[in-house]
């Protein structure tokens, strides 16, 4: 399932514009987000299982296309609050 949005964050803050559950090279899934960063340039960034449920949770959504348009900086908020659990 993937979901992409359009834009730059407020502020020209990087902000999540695409968002996709893919296999890993071990068949296991991970979450690909596509992230525009303050200069344009829109980069992936790979989260293994553990790690992609654990930004769902601390972001509070039900699924990857919950995380297209939020700001990286909420992203990773959730990655880090979620693992201090």
């Amino acid at each position: 399932m993937s979901q992409s949005g359009a834009g730059a964050g407020a502020g020209g803050e990087a902000v999540v514009v695409a968002a996709e559950v893919s296999a890993g090279h071990d068949g296991d899934a991970e979450l690909t987000l596509s992230v525009r960063f303050e200069n344009g340039v829109v980069a992936p960034v790979v989260l293994d299982a553990e790690a992609g449920f654990d930004v769902l949770a601390g972001c509070g959504a039900a699924g990857a296309g919950d995380l297209v348009g939020r700001p990286w900086r909420q992203v990773l908020k959730g990655l880090y609050g979620a693992a201090g659990r």
